[in-house]
């Protein structure tokens, strides 16, 4: 497992009828900024990867992403991709501000 900063731009939905099976699917893909480094060097990849439905929630943003290589499907079938398994907010998160109690 690997782990390295992400950042979301933003995630894209796209949903419709499998043609195969006939059953519905949802693809949850976000636009990202991947930075790693390798033996010192520092690399930038720009890219689209799949949200596994447990992250679909994920807001655009900076993450430490933990990644796994798994089985692709479809026309990955047969070959090892990363899927990502954690998204960790990425250093000091912004404050949310508190719901009036008031207000409730």
């Amino acid at each position: 497992m690997s782990k390295q900063k992400l950042t979301i731009l933003s995630v894209n939905t796209r949903s419709g009828t499998s043609q195969k099976t006939g059953r519905a699917y949802t693809i949850r893909e976000a636009q990202c900024i991947l930075e790693q480094s390798s033996d010192g060097n520092s690399n930038i990849v720009v890219g689209v990867i799949n949200l596994p439905d447990a992250l679909a929630d994920r807001q655009p943003g900076d993450y430490l992403a933990e990644f796994a290589l798994a089985q692709g499907n479809g026309s990955d079938a047969g070959r090892l991709v990363p899927r990502i398994i954690s998204l960790v907010p990425y250093g000091n998160p912004r404050p949310q501000p508190k719901a009036d109690a008031k207000a409730a």
